[in-house]
């Protein structure tokens, strides 16, 4: 089942939700201003008719659900003015990467990796923490290669591979290839390398 399934792919991720599986306000809200930014004002009101809130506080916890359900309501529309459903993905991990640098969290994690490549990869799992709750990994496979887990994600690869390459971009790291793959319902994993 691929997001290109529409209801049924988010559907399911929905079923698997339980009431630990949180999202930080500022990650939804800037789920919300990707959808702007990607789509229209239209498109993202009726992502927060969806989803019953057009605010997040950005240090609130909410649950995961709402991520989805905003998603969900968004993909058609987006996948048709972006060409299709994965490239609307990726370019919203990237928007949503975007702003979160500009927030007050992400350059405090700029200040920590000191614009070193390699420090904010092996400070990723902590930067996503900050944002919603699941498992992530590191393991290095070169100076500059390596591979990045995530257990009990609800995104698909697209989405991250969009937000990786924004972080390692902002960083000045060129030659940036992410390469993710699902290797289950809730998991996935990114092969990144730059130069």
């Amino acid at each position: 089942m691929t997001p290109q399934d529409g209801g049924q792919f988010w559907g399911q991720r929905m079923a698997l939700v339980s009431s630990e599986d949180i999202a930080r306000g500022l990650f939804l809200q800037s789920v919300l201003k990707a959808v702007r930014a990607l789509g229209d004002e239209a498109l993202e009101k009726r992502c927060a008719a969806a989803c019953g809130q057009s605010r997040f506080f950005d240090f609130f916890n909410y649950p995961i659900r709402l991520h989805l359900q905003i998603l969900s309501a968004a993909m058609p529309a987006l996948a048709v003015r972006h060409t299709d459903i994965e490239q609307a993905l990726w370019l919203m991990g990237h928007c949503v990467a975007m702003d979160f640098l500009e927030s007050e969290a992400g350059r405090t994690v700029q200040v920590l990796v000191r614009g070193e490549p390699k420090r904010l990869v092996n400070n990723l799992p902590m930067t996503y923490r900050m944002s919603v709750t699941g498992e992530r990994s590191v393991k290095w496979l070169g100076p500059q290669c390596c591979r990045f887990t995530m257990k009990r994600d609800f995104m698909p690869p697209a989405f991250h591979e969009g937000m990786l390459v924004a972080m390692l971009e902002r960083l000045n790291a060129s030659k940036v290839k992410v390469v993710g793959r699902q290797t289950d319902v809730l998991e996935s994993e990114y092969d990144i390398s730059w130069q």
